[in-house]
């Protein structure tokens, strides 16, 4: 139980931090991402376009502000939870304990959100045969990709792979 309550602790830190007005840095790069895995699940981290949630622009000027991210957070993170999802031999297993740091331009004259930082647990720990499915990078450009460090802890294994499509599987450890 301590582990969860100091990871909300450290994941509520960085959000306080992100939405503070004196924050100049990114929380991570865009199009960037961690999996983390341990004996408990695997913790990702993903900073993807603001586009790729660009269905959630209520007054459709395509620009997501913070003000539609707070009136329609619970139906992103849902959204969110559904196309993010790891599947074994045995089980699927969607992300949990969701959250969404939206990542303003740095520009002095502009406050435009460029990222979404996506943090969640997948509880399924690191197995042999085990994929990673990812369904909402439909706004990524021809060139652009999500790329994505995997490390299991304990060991030194460290895995880089890239995403490029609206609809990916990527089996891990391969």
């Amino acid at each position: 139980m301590t582990m969860k309550l100091k990871l909300c602790s450290a994941l509520i830190g960085i959000l306080l931090s992100v939405f503070s007005h004196n924050t100049q840095a990114h929380l991570m790069a865009p199009n960037k991402g961690t999996l983390n895995f341990d004996q408990s699940g695997g913790y990702l981290v993903l900073s993807l376009p603001v586009s790729t949630l660009m269905g959630f622009d209520k007054d459709k000027d395509k620009i997501l502000t913070i003000q539609e991210i707070k009136s329609q957070q619970k139906e992103m993170i849902e959204y969110v939870t559904e196309s993010l999802y790891l599947k074994s031999e045995e089980q699927t297993t969607f992300l949990s304990g969701t959250m969404l740091a939206p990542q303003k331009n740095h520009d002095v004259n502009n406050s435009q959100i460029e990222h979404i930082v996506i943090i969640g647990k997948f509880l399924l720990p690191l197995r042999d045969v085990m994929s990673i499915h990812v369904s909402l990078l439909n706004s990524l450009k021809p060139n652009e990709k999500l790329t994505i460090t995997m490390t299991e802890k304990g060991t030194n294994s460290k895995q880089i792979f890239s995403l490029k499509s609206t609809y990916t599987t990527y089996a891990l450890g391969e």
